[in-house]
């Protein structure tokens, strides 16, 4: 078994039809750079590859239904400081890819074909860019695409709008995640994603935006509070100090964080909150996406089964 990708070539080496579902594409976390090479299932006897949840969906899906989507991972610098220059960077890559494949539906089928992508940590961020600016304004470069957008499967959310989950829904768990009695939202929601935005439906009438968050993981559940964007929380301020540095770091943010650190009692909260996060290193809630990506993959399987597609073998 191999990637939707080769399926085609087989049916077409064959003299057979083949048109898969649609396209899903999939950006990892820091330092996976992407995938770092395109997943292959992960067989009986466990051989096979996959780096993250991203492509970890990638190859979930290639397990159960070989083609039914085309795959591609995309790959970036998907550097730890400064970051935000390297989501730019993935962004540009995957709006390409995304344009390219696109392009390459129409002229073999006549129409372009669904999408729906799933980012990691960084990849999140990559994919929520990509929707918000690329996607949804009328202005934006893939907008003529926005009809064929169905799903963004995002753990470890870094821009989860507070309260919302719908990742975690699929799978049973819960959408709100209090911290220290406070609601919790992506660490740098301020950004990014609307409530209505996460909220945006696809044409099959469900949720495009599918935020898995874990309690405890300090990037997708940051006590931010319900409205960030206007009132951010006390015991979020911390951590959106921190992101910014992550982001592209200036003196001012650093002293910024310096003088916050000296508060009591809420910044203090925060802190510890973190310092209990690397501490664990990757038995961090960050890690743990399992659940929610076997929920993800079948969700996108069941899509796919819903929509045209012909695949031969």
């Amino acid at each position: 078994m191999t990637s939707g990708l080769f399926v085609n070539i087989r049916a077409e080496a064959n003299g057979m039809p083949y048109r898969p579902a649609g396209g899903i594409f999939a950006v990892e976390g820091t330092d996976y750079a992407g995938a770092p090479a395109p997943p292959t299932p992960i067989l009986d006897d466990g051989t096979g590859f996959w780096s993250g949840f991203s492509s970890g969906m990638v190859g979930g899906l290639t397990n159960i239904a070989d083609g039914l989507w085309f795959s591609q991972c995309i790959g970036y610098q998907a550097a730890t400081i400064p970051m935000w220059p390297s989501v730019q960077a993935g962004r540009a890559n995957l709006v390409a890819a995304i344009q390219a494949w696109e392009a390459s539906c129409l002229a073999v089928y006549g129409t372009y074909l669904p999408i729906i992508g799933t980012g990691y940590s960084q990849g999140s961020m990559v994919w929520d860019q990509v929707f918000v600016l690329d996607m949804l304004p009328a202005t934006g470069v893939l907008h003529y695409l926005l009809p064929y957008l169905y799903r963004i499967y995002q753990f470890g959310h870094i821009f989860r709008t507070p309260g919302i989950a719908w990742g975690n829904a699929l799978a049973g768990l819960p959408q709100s995640i209090k911290t220290d009695g406070v609601e919790t939202g992506g660490i740098g929601c301020v950004l990014d994603l609307t409530a209505a935005q996460t909220n945006t439906v696809a044409p099959d009438g469900k949720p495009i935006v599918y935020s898995c968050a874990n309690s405890g993981d300090i990037y997708t559940c940051c006590p931010t509070g319900t409205n960030p964007w206007t009132a951010l929380s006390k015991q979020g301020k911390t951590g959106q100090l921190f992101f910014k540095i992550v982001m592209q770091p200036t003196f001012a943010d650093v002293v910024e964080a310096a003088l916050v650190l000296g508060m009591p009692i809420a910044s203090i909260e925060e802190a510890v909150n973190a310092a209990t996060f690397f501490a664990e290193g990757t038995n961090a809630p960050h890690y743990q996406y399992f659940p929610q990506m076997d929920s993800c993959i079948n969700d996108a399987y069941q899509l796919g089964l819903s929509l045209p597609h012909q695949i031969g073998y």
